[in-house]
């Protein structure tokens, strides 16, 4: 009875663990890059600079392609679970 439970146990962290160290930096470069470039968007509206335009179309491009290379970068290296 006692190797089921350790085997149980043994899976969970495995599940757990899954996820690559590589593929966890790059999705929270990704968060951090999505968020500053909202941040300074939202600063450039307030400030009313000449660029606030393209600063804000520069996030809503970040938003949509940052989660799509994230997933390519997961696919390619085999980590797809």
């Amino acid at each position: 009875m006692e190797n089921k439970d350790n085997k149980k146990s043994t899976d969970i962290k495995e599940t757990k663990q899954g996820t690559s160290p590589l593929l966890r930096i790059v999705a929270m470069i990704g968060v951090i890059a999505i968020i500053g470039l909202f941040v300074l968007a939202f600063v450039a509206s307030v400030s009313d600079w000449e660029n606030s335009f393209g600063i804000t179309l520069g996030a809503v491009s970040a938003l949509i392609f940052v989660p799509i290379i994230i997933y390519l970068i997961k696919l390619f290296t085999g980590r797809n679970q």
